[in-house]
């Protein structure tokens, strides 16, 4: 260090000790004065918050009021060479008593003819709080670069992958800036041949006026498709969408063959299929195996007698059913053991009223879940059999004969058995001879069932002696 001094206006150096701690503290935040072996004798602070802090440090060691790591550089601070009075500054961190750390920078002063050691010091915790932030911005900017990056990466492979060719541009200028796969075997060009080259590179010279007035009036918001012809006689409809980025505009032009807008696709045998599965005269229910209905078609509103779909969206097929659960079982079951269920009959419960109906159904096998798919054809108005109601009245005629031959406690026993018989054969009818569904029908447990079909001579599979 060395020291310039006017010799014609010497002056003094001696420097009382309150201007000395004046200047000090002018020019640091924290000022300690240490004996030789680094207890703490005295402190200056010109903050109130460290002021509050440093008043337990005096009397304790200096080694002792900071962080472990920080214990080296006092020992560093307090050693000094022969020829040296100072040491260079040290980061040295503080313990604070919520569990933090006051950083501060210290450089010592070795006053060895006054018996102590100065040590200024520079508060950091600004400096380091600003240090953290430009750490955490670096991180959240490399956040968001790896993120743009998958966000590219995904654009990329979307952009190359799909089928539609599809190429970008300047709005003004029409110069490509990307073109994929799709649209090079379209234009039966070459990638890097094209990446530079204006739009109308690929039309001839009958059409380039065409297409550049078609851009212009896009630009102005009055079209967003043209169909022209390319210079490889392909005729095409081009559809354009514009977007901004950093203030200027960019063009993205999709190409359709002319194939892909005729009559073939809007007559395709799938357009077909669902516009008759929506127009069928009978009604068609789609729904998972527990009942939840997906899909319904017209004929179905008409047999329920609803408004609209809204009315049918998210309920269950066994609210329309007239046995509900029963009948949905045994279909269910009946599907899942032969993949086909065949003129079904029961009733549909519409608004106010029931309609009989027969259903027919599929069971769709997909990789995740299975469907049923049901078609319901509403028999209310045919001629009804009348082989039951004719053998229900001849069993009353043989019956009537009886009176007169037999006690009318034996008649009522007859009749009995009668009803039971033609209540247990009805019910195996229309549970397509499932016994569990009869017997549930028929509020009756299995073991009854049994008894009572053994009882009444009626035998398996349905048939009746």
């Amino acid at each position: 260090m060395e020291t310039v001094i006017d010799p014609q206006n010497a002056f003094s150096q001696h420097v009382s000790a309150e201007l000395t701690d004046a200047i000090l503290s002018l020019s640091s935040d924290i000022v300690l004065y240490l004996s030789p072996k680094g207890i703490i004798r005295k402190v200056i602070v010109q903050n109130r918050e460290l002021s509050r802090l440093v008043k337990s440090w005096v009397g304790k060691s200096w080694k002792s009021c900071v962080t472990t790591e920080s214990e080296l550089k006092i020992d560093q601070l307090l050693r000094f060479s022969n020829k040296s009075l100072k040491n260079d500054s040290r980061h040295v961190n503080h313990h604070l008593s919520d569990g933090g750390y006051l950083p501060v920078s210290y450089a010592t002063l070795n006053c060895e003819s006054e018996g102590f050691v100065v040590a200024v010091g520079q508060e950091l915790s600004q400096l380091t709080a600003l240090q953290q932030k430009l750490v955490s911005a670096q991180q959240t900017l490399e956040r968001d670069y790896v993120q743009l990056r998958h966000v590219e990466t995904r654009y990329r492979s979307l952009f190359n992958l799909v089928e539609t060719p599809v190429l970008v541009c300047k709005a003004e200028s029409t110069e490509i800036l990307e073109i994929n796969p799709a649209a090079i075997r379209l234009l039966n060009c070459d990638t890097n041949a094209v990446i530079g080259k204006k739009l109308d590179l690929f039309f001839g010279e009958d059409e380039k006026q065409k297409v550049n007035n078609f851009l212009i009036k896009t630009q102005l918001g009055e079209r967003n498709a043209f169909e022209t012809k390319l210079a490889n006689d392909k005729t095409v409809c081009i559809n354009l969408s514009s977007f901004r980025q950093e203030s200027e505009t960019y063009s993205l032009i999709q190409f359709q063959l002319e194939t892909e807008n005729t009559s073939e696709k809007k007559h395709s045998p799938e357009t077909s299929l669902q516009r008759a599965i929506g127009k069928s005269p009978d009604a068609l229910v789609i729904c998972d195996t527990n009942g939840e209905i997906s899909y319904i078609n017209e004929a179905f509103l008409e047999l329920t007698a609803l408004p609209n779909k809204d009315h049918v969206s998210g309920s269950n097929l066994m609210t329309w059913l007239a046995r509900g659960r029963v009948d949905f079982s045994i279909m269910r079951n009946t599907l899942q053991d032969s993949g086909v269920l065949k003129l079904f009959t029961t009733q549909i419960i519409g608004q106010g009223s029931s309609i009989e109906v027969e259903i027919s159904g599929i069971e769709l096998d997909h990789r995740t879940h299975k469907e049923m798919v049901f078609s319901l054809r509403n028999i209310s108005r045919r001629i009804k059999n009348e082989s039951a109601t004719g053998q229900l009245s001849r069993s009353a005629e043989q019956l009537s004969e009886l009176v007169g031959q037999l006690p009318l406690k034996n008649i009522v026993s007859e009749t009995t058995d009668l009803i039971e018989k033609l209540c247990i054969e009805a019910a195996l009818d229309l549970s397509l001879n499932n016994r569990v569904s009869a017997a549930e029908m028929l509020g009756l447990s299995r073991q009854s069932l049994y008894v009572k079909m053994k009882k009444l001579n009626i035998q398996d599979g349905g048939e009746r002696s």
